[in-house]
């Protein structure tokens, strides 16, 4: 294996190497982007789920929160409250302890503070089930349901009139029992006193108690906290009363009163609400807590219809979820992780919401491809310059050594010519006759000698752009005459016809360095006389032409033209045709290198135009150039 071909194998191997490195590099920051591209979508995406559920819990809560405030007496049909001061109507003032105001409740009096509310209800611990809403209108209590809004009263009625139906094949009691799986939240009522439940017909289980039953402090304090003003036509006197309690029962809550005084203390607690759950298939939702008197469990609540209280909560995650939709389900205990990830608060259902559009695998593509895209076309940019880096270290290389291997082949014909001549000049072996002989060789290969030292520094100037021209006004006329002057000696020295041929008839005035032209036109009509020699009818030929403010030289000889091979490297420097050490002709390789960039240098190029003439068979080269001195 050559030196050169050492030196391109290291290169190849050198450039594969930094493409292995980068491109590694790459894939594993491309698969570790697109990683974290996956798991950013995907956190993104449950970010977006779990920020729904914390609205519709914050929501949820407020409307929990609000209901489970509501005291105990409140899902009484009636209750009483003890006045501060009580006047009759034509002015006389009574003896509040004797009276007593009886009350319905406010969830009778006024709508639901939600419009999906339609009934709340209360279950006595014998099952029976009432509520506060629909009132018997047989009672002196009844209610003019003109106070109520149609919708809501339509809407309480209908529900009531379902459970009516329904309540036997239910197990409410029963269902309600087994929601309450968390742990007791209890909280005392300040509204509801042994006293009102005595006269709201509750029949508790009674404890003697000697605290309350005397103290005339904690009675004043009872006062204060129940102290309420009703105008005189909602009141009614204690015997109408009585006598009315005692004749209406109400309607889950046995009526048989003792004396108010004589009630005694009892204890109980209100819980929090347990989860919601279905009771007719997944329409109606009932919310409940319970409340312990004494030993006896009182289930209190609401029912929900289920589409319009989803109607309101896809209302609240509207700007997080456009289309979302909330699925009801039966046993969230059957639930896998990712659904029980959705469930709802205080809800038994869960949240559907869109998948990622295309996917995760897509979103996470889009998010970052065109990162990754720039990020592949640096990389390749990188590659490039290697490749170009390593080409011109390559090229560079080659050139050194073509040029070392030109250089050293050029000297040594005249170096050894003078050596051996100069030793037998020297030795006085050559003969006088002859002397003269060979002083003329050595004269020629000083000569031939000094244009190769002046190749090399020409050259070594343009790759180095030291050139200064030395631009003139002239005619193509004239510079044709300068060529033909190069062109007759070069065909005189090697015994061929030249011949020139102006196109040009109107002395085109033309702006330009003539002697780079001559020396271009130097270059192509030695290597055209070399070519020419030894075929049929040696000949070079030199035409001039010119259009649209350029000029055309053209040199074409009658040799043996240019091998396929050799075009497409013929100007490039330190390369010769392949038939130039056969043939003898010399040369290191650098007079069309020159040439081409002596064009460059004038505004122009130089061409190979045809490899074979059609007419002359041999070589055909154009240099171009403005005549202006290339500033156009």
């Amino acid at each position: 294996m050559t030196s050169s071909q050492r030196s391109m194998v290291a290169a190849v191997v050198l450039f594969l190497l930094i493409a292995a490195a980068v491109i590694g590099s790459m894939s594993w920051a491309t698969a570790a982007s697109y990683a974290l591209a996956r798991q950013n979508v995907g956190d993104e995406h449950r970010s977006r789920i779990e920020r729904a559920l914390r609205q519709v819990e914050s929501h949820m809560m407020g409307i929990i929160n609000s209901e489970a405030m509501r005291p105990f007496s409140d899902y009484l049909e009636l209750h009483e409250a003890r006045p501060s001061v009580v006047f009759m109507a034509e002015g006389r003032q009574l003896d509040p302890d004797h009276i007593r105001v009886h009350h319905l409740s406010p969830l009778a009096l006024r709508d639901p503070p939600k419009g999906w509310m339609t009934l709340h209800f209360q279950i006595t611990p014998q099952g029976i089930v009432g509520s506060p809403q629909i009132p018997d209108q047989n009672s002196v209590w009844a209610v003019d349901v003109a106070q109520f809004s149609v919708d809501f009263y339509r809407r309480a009625r209908g529900t009531w009139a379902w459970l009516e139906r329904n309540y036997a094949n239910l197990d409410f009691r029963g269902r309600i029992a087994s929601a309450f799986r968390y742990d007791r939240e209890e909280s005392i009522d300040p509204s509801f006193t042994n006293r009102d439940a005595a006269l709201a017909g509750l029949q508790l289980s009674k404890k003697k108690s000697s605290r309350l039953a005397d103290s005339r402090q904690q009675r004043q304090a009872l006062h204060a906290a129940q102290a309420g003003y009703l105008p005189i036509e909602q009141c009614l006197h204690p015997d109408v009363a009585a006598q009315n309690i005692r004749s209406l029962p109400l309607r889950g809550v046995p009526t048989p009163l003792g004396d108010a005084t004589a009630a005694e203390e009892v204890t109980f607690s209100i819980g929090s609400f347990a989860p919601a759950i279905w009771i007719d298939g997944f329409h109606k939702l009932a919310f409940v807590r319970d409340a312990r008197v004494d030993a006896e469990i009182y289930y209190q609540g609401f029912i929900a219809d289920w589409d319009s209280l989803k109607a309101e909560l896809l209302a609240e995650i509207q700007g997080v979820f456009p289309d979302a939709d909330l699925e009801p389900i039966a046993n969230d205990a059957e639930l896998d992780d990712e659904t029980a990830f959705r469930k709802m608060p205080y809800l038994p259902a869960v949240i559907r919401v869109p998948e990622i559009p295309g996917g995760v695998s897509a979103a996470a593509w889009a998010s970052i491809q065109w990162q990754l895209l720039m990020s592949w076309a640096g990389a390749a940019a990188v590659l490039v310059i290697a490749g170009f880096g390593v080409r011109n270290l390559m090229a560079l290389t080659n050139r050194r050594m073509q040029f070392a291997y030109a250089v050293t082949h050029e000297l040594r014909t005249p170096l050894t010519t003078f050596r051996l001549y100069s030793d037998m000049l020297s030795a006085g072996l050559v003969p006088d006759s002859a002397r003269q002989e060979y002083l003329e060789t050595l004269h020629r290969e000083s000569i031939r000698l000094s244009r190769l030292v002046e190749e090399v520094l020409e050259y070594a100037r343009l790759e180095n752009q030291k050139i200064r021209l030395h631009i003139a006004d002239t005619d193509a006329p004239a510079i044709l005459d300068v060529v033909g002057e190069t062109l007759e000696k070069a065909c005189r020295q090697n015994g061929i016809q030249g011949q020139t041929v102006n196109h040009i008839s109107n002395g085109m005035p033309v702006r330009t360095d003539v002697n780079v032209v001559n020396q271009i036109a130097g270059v192509l009509v030695n290597n055209a006389c070399r070519h020419a020699r030894g075929s049929e009818k040696p000949m070079v030929l030199v035409e001039l032409g010119g259009t649209d403010g350029r000029v055309h030289l053209d040199v074409i000889d009658t040799g043996t033209g240019v091998d396929r091979s050799d075009a497409r490297r013929i100007f490039k420097p330190f390369r010769r045709g392949r038939d130039a050490d056969r043939a003898a002709r010399g040369g290191i390789g650098l007079g069309l290198a020159l040439a081409r960039n002596w064009a460059t240098l004038l505004g122009g190029r130089l061409d190979l135009i045809a490899r074979h003439h059609p007419k002359h068979r041999g070589a055909h080269f154009r240099l171009t150039f403005p005549t202006d001195g290339g500033q156009n």
